[in-house]
């Protein structure tokens, strides 16, 4: 014990002590250093958008060297749409000026190409309409071009989408247009717009719109979607700020600081009239923030269903079971509350059924629901988008408009996605940030690779909306156009190399006096050797629309070996095989499809065979519109017959060439064309009708009429549903005097088509001449009618009609109820077409 009176430590337990000691400030340091090295390794806290390789390198793979290499060229400027502006002046950082815009590919004036419309976001909210920058329509001049069309009534709103959509039934697509407080919709009269007075516009922030017949009652719907109630400007609030990911973001561009506006579902009642039905009908989605819309047939049952994406709102899928609709969405897995954007639906998988991709917000992923359909015979989905190679690799973008194609006709459909940021830059004024877009590359439906890198015009930022596919210059291939916010819009031709392809036109089912209408909503597939592709027609993206040509890449095949057309509410009809390199369009009811692009010569460059279609479209489009607008059929045979010169076996200008000749009087050459046309495809149902209708105009013996009926007897065999065939066999009958033959094929035609007026008015002579007066009079009232209220007799047109310069094709016996004054007045009415039936030779 030491002087202190404290005890001493032994040695051994000194030793113990000082151990203990250094044992503790070793650990101690070790520690920090430790903590020191940890914070050195760790990556700078993540801002979405920025560059940062930990946040998605754990399912990031390289393109494998087989991946295709994607050519595309930037030919907006040589295209003539560089001058096209989506935003006229400065932002004010409110939402309506940021969420659009987009754009719709459709052929709006039936001369075989895709036009295109492209909606314009307008400009500030504070901005009189007059300085907004106007939507436009562009039309395809088949070289490559487009040309503003100066007519189309000027939309000077701050827009978001637009969808063609034939709603009147007359074979021409019209139009509706959503924006901010903006919902019109153009009605399209034989290639003239006019704004239909009977849609009223309603106040409220609309965004996609999509058409799609969901009663299967043969008129197209409209669904479109509400996003939020905005409020202007709002008082206190206006310049507040939320922070969202370490960024602050003003609360007028935060779409949670809103109620969601509702959905507006318009049933087509027939004659052009839309009538809103959402909430009777269950689908007004009233919690749903909703952007996109996709009518998609996703149970195979003949019936479309629903699928509604919503920004920071459960999206929703609406089974449709016989024109009513059921929310399914948490039973088939898809009620997702991410901030959904675009979407598309498509087999990327080759499985059998189709598989849904949806956009999303930054640092959310996109989704790609693979479809469970062919597994467990259920309406379920699965997010497949991590192992795919989807999902991570767009944490850092803002996703918006997307599209399933195939870019390198491989029969693997790939995938096209637009980004652009919500987020501010620090620059006055303020802009938002670009993001490069994504293009994925599908390795036989194990993985998609983002290929886009490797085209120098794709790696390049933007602040993309709206994207929309189309091959606008039919050179087989799929071309790309990006609306972007801002700053115009880009199109992409695509010159990859590629595979061989076939292309389809479906056509629904026309009637006696219109044009085959796009047969929205139907499908096909395809087989070619052991594989099946699935195609349909339909289409969302993001506010926009893409083309309803349907593309099937077929790789190294030469033809398609089998097509199945699944049409509206069910009906199947077959056809095959149909060679490669070539565009068809197959029209329901028609046995045959009739092809209108021809493939390329095996020893052609590329090069070469683009120019060559180029050349070709300049001669069949000046031909067109020297036949049906400047009425000038002579110089329309001379433009058709280059045309042929450059593809002998194009069925439009070899048809229409028919036609030209025949009203220059030349009837043989008419007949010899249309007899040519048979040989290229001896089902063609209206070159066998054209033969028929000509030989019937002015025949000179009885076997003249009688092979005239018989050619006719053989088209209505191709198309026994087609009524102009079945009125003109009625024609013949009462020509060659079988009054009771000819009354029994106009009733069976008016039955079919109760606007068949021709019908109607010989009806009408047949009851004259069997001495039933009232009877007579009964069938010219209703040809009235079926005249419609704008009727004018032949002669009486007012200048610049359109529809006298589109007018049908002439029968043997049209020119008497053409020139009918539209009285019921007897025998006066029938004494002209009298003396001519009494001159026919029988």
């Amino acid at each position: 014990m030491g002087a202190n009176g404290r005890r001493r430590l032994s040695r051994r337990q000194r030793r113990v002590l000082w151990t203990a000691v250094l044992l503790t400030i070793a650990v101690a340091f070790g520690g920090a250093a430790l903590v020191w090295t940890y914070r050195q390794q760790q990556s700078a806290p993540y801002r979405p958008g920025e560059a940062n390789p930990d946040v998605t390198a754990s399912l990031l793979r390289d393109p494998p060297r087989d991946a295709a290499r994607p050519v595309f060229a930037d030919v907006t400027r040589e295209a003539g749409l560089s001058s096209f502006r989506t935003f006229a002046g400065d932002r004010t950082s409110q939402l309506p000026e940021d969420m659009g815009p987009g754009a719709a590919w459709g052929d709006y004036d039936n001369d075989g190409d895709d036009d295109l419309f492209l909606v314009s976001a307008g400009g500030p909210l504070n901005a009189p309409a007059e300085r907004l920058a106007p939507s436009a329509l562009y039309e395809n001049l088949g070289n490559g071009r487009f040309q503003r069309v100066t007519d189309f009534p000027e939309p000077r709103i701050v827009g978001m989408g637009a969808a063609w959509g034939d709603y009147d039934g007359d074979g021409w697509l019209d139009l509706v247009v959503t924006g901010y407080n903006a919902l019109l919709l153009f009605r399209n009269d034989r290639g003239r717009f006019l704004n239909d007075p009977r849609f009223k516009s309603r106040s409220g922030f609309w965004a996609g719109a999509a058409w799609g017949d969901y009663d299967n009652d043969g008129r197209l719907d409209l669904y479109v979607c509400g996003y939020v109630k905005y409020i202007e400007a709002e008082p206190g609030r206006s310049t507040a700020v939320s922070q969202q990911y370490g960024r602050s973001v003003p609360y007028t561009l935060n779409p949670a600081s809103y109620e969601p506006e509702r959905n507006l579902l318009f049933r087509n009642t027939g004659g052009g009239t839309l009538v809103e039905t959402a909430a009777r009908l269950g689908v007004v989605n009233p919690e749903g923030r909703s952007l996109s819309a996709l009518w998609h047939d996703f149970d195979d049952d003949g019936w479309l269903d629903l699928y509604v994406a919503n920004d920071i709102s459960d999206n929703v899928l609406y089974r449709n079971v016989k024109g009513r609709f059921g929310d399914v969405s948490h039973a088939a897995w898809v009620a997702d509350y991410r901030g959904a954007m675009g979407l598309t639906a498509g087999d990327w998988n080759r499985d059998g059924d189709d598989d849904l991709f949806i956009t999303h917000w930054v640092a959310q992923e996109n989704a790609l629901y693979d479809s469970l359909w062919t597994d467990v015979a259920a309406l379920r989905f699965a997010d497949a988008a991590d192992i795919a190679g989807v999902g991570q690799i767009a944490l850092p973008m803002v996703g918006w408009g997307a599209e399933f194609l195939d870019f390198d006709s491989d029969g693997w459909l790939d995938l096209v996605v637009g980004n652009g940021s919500t987020f501010e830059t620090e620059q006055v004024p303020k802009r938002l940030v670009a993001q490069r877009p994504f293009l994925f590359w599908n390795r036989q439906g194990e993985y998609f690779h983002d290929v886009a890198p490797l085209s120098p015009v794709l790696a390049q930022p933007q602040v993309a909306r709206g994207v929309a596919v189309a091959d606008y210059d039919n050179d087989g291939d799929q071309d790309v156009l990006v609306a972007r916010n801002g700053g115009g819009v880009q199109l992409l031709r695509n010159d990859t190399r590629s595979g061989q392809w076939v292309q389809v036109v479906l056509r629904a089912r026309p009637s006696a006096s219109a044009p085959a209408r796009v047969a929205r909503g139907a499908a096909a597939t395809a087989q070619i050797g052991s594989v099946q592709m699935r195609r349909a027609v339909t289409s969302a993206s993001y506010l926009s629309q893409s083309t309803s040509v349907l593309h099937f890449g077929l790789g190294s095949a030469t033809a398609m070996d089998h097509l199945r057309i699944r049409w509206r509410a069910g009906a199947v009809t077959e056809y095959g095989p149909l060679a490669a390199g070539r565009r068809w369009e197959i029209t329901e009811g028609e046995a045959v499809p009739r092809g209108v692009t021809r493939a390329p010569s095996a020893i052609s460059s590329p090069a070469k065979h683009r120019e060559r279609i180029v050349r070709f479209w300049n001669h069949q489009r000046a031909a067109m519109h020297a036949l049906k607008v400047e009425k000038d059929a002579a110089k329309a045979a001379g433009r058709f017959r280059e045309a042929l010169a450059l593809d002998p076996a194009h069925e439009d200008a070899r048809y229409y060439l028919a036609t030209s000749l025949a009203e220059q009087g030349d009837t043989d050459g008419a007949l010899a064309e249309y007899e040519e046309l048979m040989r290229l495809n001896p089902r063609s149902h209206r070159a066998l009708a054209g033969w028929a209708r000509l030989r019937a105009m002015a025949p000179r013996t009885a076997p003249e009429l009688i092979a005239a009926e018989e050619m006719l007897i053989r088209a209505h065999t191709l198309n026994p549903e087609e009524t102009g065939t079945l009125l003109t066999l009625g024609e013949i009958a009462l020509m060659r005097g079988k009054h009771s033959l000819a009354e029994e094929r106009f009733e069976t035609a008016v039955r079919t088509n109760t606007r068949a007026a021709g019908g109607l008015f010989l009806l009408g002579y047949v009851r004259w001449k069997a001495g039933d007066l009232d009877g007579a009079r009964y069938y010219l009232r209703r040809a009235r009618e079926a005249l419609g209220p704008d009727w004018k007799p032949a002669g009486t047109t007012a200048e610049g009609d359109v529809t006298s310069a589109l007018k049908r094709e002439p029968t043997p016996l049209s020119r008497f109820w053409d020139t009918w004054n539209g009285t019921a007045q007897l025998p006066s009415t029938y004494t002209g077409l009298d003396a001519y039936l009494r001159t026919i030779p029988r």
